[in-house]
């Protein structure tokens, strides 16, 4: 069973990614289940700004750390989530973080 299209933005079926800028920002995410095992991501906070998630296009997986490519309603980024011991609990929490600022080229499909 696929997962339904949210509203908003659409992309067309094939995209090219550019990167425009290499950040490290920290943020906040918004998911729509908290204690799920894997929420979906809904938005997220920069500073003042809240970038709605129109659409996830790929995760990356590794040892330290999830990445994220997203369509928002303000442009395209990469998101990453780092998992953070505490030195003194070593208790384990997530830290987010934009680590790209991207643009999205769509792609004509000859026939």
């Amino acid at each position: 069973m696929g997962r339904r299209p949210r509203p908003g933005i659409a992309p067309p079926p094939g995209m090219l990614f550019i990167q425009r800028a290499a950040i490290a920002d920290a943020i906040t995410v918004e998911v729509d289940r908290p204690l799920a095992f894997r929420p979906r991501l809904v938005g997220f906070w920069r500073g003042n700004e809240f970038h709605l998630i129109a659409r996830v296009v790929a995760t990356r997986r590794e040892h330290d750390a999830i990445y994220h490519r997203v369509l928002t309603d303000r442009g395209a980024f990469d998101l990453r989530s780092i998992r953070r011991a505490d030195a003194v609990t070593l208790r384990f929490r997530r830290c987010w973080e934009v680590c790209a600022e991207l643009d999205a080229v769509p792609l004509a499909r000859l026939p």
